[in-house]
C-alpha cells in the first residue's frame, strides 16, 4: 500500500515541482493538496495522510503555528517541514513541536526522497542545510546563543512573527492571546535584550540569526 501525502504550500510551482519529484515513485500517493494553513489543517484532519509536506510561510496560518493542532486532529501524520527558513527559531520551534522531518526547499529534489523512506521508517529527517546550520550556531560565541536562551517559547513566538511583519493584532490572533499580552511579551523581549523599540529588536534579531526572513 503506497504511503499517502498532502502536500501544504501556498506556491503552485513548488506544489507541481514536489509532485515532479514523486513521479515515477509508485511507494508515495500525492492524495491531496492546501494552499494555506487552515486548508492544511482541514485537510489533515479530513484524510488523515501518512505524510504531510509542510511549507512555513502560508497565509491565513503559518505551517509552525499549526503543527500542534495537527497532532491533535491526526495523531499518526508524520511531518515533514520543506521551507527557505533553516535559522534559529523556526528550526528549533519545528523540532520542539515533533517534526519527523525538516529540508531547505533548494534541496528538495535531491533530498526528498530519501527524507520520505526515513521518516517513513520512524527515523527523523534533517536536510544537508539544516544540519550544517545547526553544527554552525553550535560554533557561534556564546554570548549569542545566551542571548536566545533567555527568551522562553512565547516569548521567541512572539519575536518570531513580529519579524515577519505581523502587527501585534495579528500575532494575537495567531498565538490565541490577547493583544495586550503581545503587548507585555514584546516588553519582556525588549528588556532581556536589552532594546528599546520594535524595529531594533527586529534589526537585532536578523543581524543574531536568530531568526531570518
Amino acid at each position: 500500500m503506497a504511503t499517502r501525502i498532502v502536500i501544504a504550500d501556498d506556491h503552485d510551482i513548488i506544489r507541481a515541482g514536489i509532485k515532479s519529484v514523486l513521479k515515477g515513485h509508485a511507494e508515495y500517493e500525492v492524495c491531496a493538496e492546501a494552499s494555506n494553513g487552515e486548508e492544511a489543517l482541514e485537510v489533515v484532519e479530513k484524510i488523515k495522510p501518512d505524510i504531510l509536506l509542510l511549507d512555513i510561510t502560508m497565509p491565513k496560518i503559518s505551517g509552525l503555528d499549526i503543527i500542534a493542532r495537527i497532532k491533535r486532529v491526526s495523531a499518526k501524520t508524520k511531518i515533514i517541514i520543506i521551507s527557505v527558513h533553516k535559522l534559529g527559531a523556526y528550526v528549533s520551534k519545528a523540532l520542539h513541536q515533533g517534526v519527523n522531518g525538516y529540508l531547505n526547499k533548494e534541496n528538495v529534489a535531491e533530498e526528498l526522497i530519501l527524507a520520505l523512506a526515513r521518516v517513513a521508517a520512524g527515523k527523523v529527517y534533517l536536510g544537508e542545510a539544516i544540519s550544517e546550520y545547526l553544527a554552525g550556531t553550535a560554533k557561534e560565541p556564546k554570548k549569542k546563543n545566551e542571548a536566545i536562551a533567555l527568551l522562553n517559547e512565547r516569548e521567541s513566538d512572539v519575536l518570531r512573527l513580529t519579524v515577519e511583519g505581523k502587527t501585534a493584532k495579528e500575532v494575537a490572533d495567531v498565538l490565541f492571546i490577547s493583544r495586550r499580552t503581545v503587548e507585555n511579551h514584546k516588553n519582556s523581549i525588549l528588556k532581556k535584550l536589552n532594546l528599546h523599540k520594535t524595529s531594533d529588536l527586529i534589526k537585532y534579531a536578523l543581524e543574531n540569526k536568530i531568526i531570518d526572513v
